[in-house]
């Protein structure tokens, strides 16, 4: 048995046009979405405001707003404003006019902060989400003014305690931010997922290739097993464990290419992660095995099945884009049983699991899914196996 063991990874090692497909594709693809999905999140991250401010006499005398202006505008994770100087409010308004700021702060005769805007547009784009922040800060400006100058005028001595001062001006918050994943979701990592999804699906050809080389009728190495002395539940078992350890490696060798060289996020749990790829490798000897163990079915044939299947079922798992990822999110929702019976985006809801929640829970849920297609495959392709009966070899 484990001579037979032994052959078969020597068998499969030789054979280098698996490894195009079931390594080398994946690793290919990833480094092609590091360059695709480059912008992607940095689309969606804050971006300070850029804000034109009229520096004028009246905005000289107002050093106050002008500290308030400086100090939002100061660099770092939390700078709000991107302030740009100008001279007049003309040029002001020209910039304004040119979309090149979301607004202009300028300083009255009497002191006061004032704020102009461009017409509103319809939606709720970043244009309004710059609006409010500026009106936000401008609003909050001179209402903490506005107090101040009654404290002086009600009791000028509480001025002089700069806690009270702080603790009149700071507004408690109502809510606690909290948060319900367990990391920060990002948009591009789904379609890492997916690819190895897809991946699982690709290295199926190994199983297949193994299985088929047992059969006395589709090669030598199969005629001269059965004639000998090891059995052919041992022999089986030996290929099937060779084909397990080949696929795994791939796709170890894959998961490492993503997360250390193209640095997706897996949320810190890349043991649960090795886990996953344990299971999924299963699974993928166990739809080889099927495949390979189909009756009156040329070699040909059963690897354009394992292709079509895998392109297939990677379009459900939202490999192919956004509009493939939301169509993945539509059959979900509305057709939860076919999106359970996809094993690609089993696999890739199995590592977004991890990735989503801070419970084991649904992890769990898509191993077990994945356990039981597993056990299911092997079922049938015992069935296949059994009833070959060979007149001569």
């Amino acid at each position: 048995m484990w001579n037979v063991f032994k052959g078969t990874l020597a068998m499969l090692v030789r054979n280098r046009e698996l490894f195009i497909w079931a390594l080398g594709l994946p690793i290919l693809l990833s480094t092609m979405f590091l360059f695709m999905f480059a912008n992607l999140d940095d689309a969606t991250a804050f971006e300070p405001v850029p804000t034109a401010v009229v520096e004028d006499g009246n905005y000289d005398k107002a050093a106050q707003f002008a500290n308030t202006l400086n100090a939002l505008a100061e660099p770092g994770d939390d700078q709000l404003l991107d302030v740009r100087a100008f001279a007049t409010m003309s040029e002001a308004k020209k910039a304004l006019e040119n979309n090149e700021v979301a607004g202009i702060l300028s300083i009255d005769a009497q002191g006061t902060p004032l704020l102009s805007v461009a017409a509103m547009s319809e939606g709720l784009g970043v244009e309004q989400i710059n609006r409010t922040i500026l009106n936000t800060i401008t609003d909050t400006y001179l209402r903490n003014t506005d107090l101040l100058e009654r404290i002086a005028e009600d009791n000028p001595m509480a001025l002089s305690n700069p806690t009270a001062v702080e603790e009149a001006l700071s507004r408690e918050s109502a809510t606690e931010q909290v948060s319900l994943t367990f990391s920060a979701p990002v948009q591009s990592v789904r379609y890492y997922y997916a690819l190895l999804g897809m991946a699982c699906l690709f290295c199926s050809q190994i199983g297949l290739i193994a299985i088929c080389k047992t059969q006395p009728n589709l090669s030598a190495l199969g005629a001269r097993r059965a004639i000998g002395a090891v059995s052919r539940g041992k022999t089986l078992a030996a290929t099937l464990s060779a084909s397990w350890v080949i696929v795994f490696g791939c796709l170890v060798v894959a998961f490492s290419y993503m997360r250390f060289v193209v640095n997706v996020d897996f949320a810190g749990r890349e043991g649960a992660c090795i886990v996953a790829l344990g299971v999924a490798a299963l699974f993928t000897t166990a739809f080889g095995t099927f495949l390979g163990s189909l009756p009156k079915v040329t070699m040909h044939v059963k690897i354009g099945l394992i292709t079509a299947a895998t392109c297939l079922l990677s379009l459900f798992a939202g490999l192919y884009g956004e509009p493939c990822m939301e169509l993945a999110d539509d059959i979900a929702r509305s057709f939860p049983v076919l999106a359970t019976l996809n094993p690609a985006k089993v696999v890739a809801d199995a590592f977004y699991s991890l990735y989503y929640y801070d419970s084991l829970a649904p992890y769990a849920g898509k191993l077990g899914i994945l356990l039981v297609m597993t056990a299911a495959l092997f079922a049938i392709s015992s069935l296949f196996i059994r009833r070959q009966r060979y007149a001569s070899l």
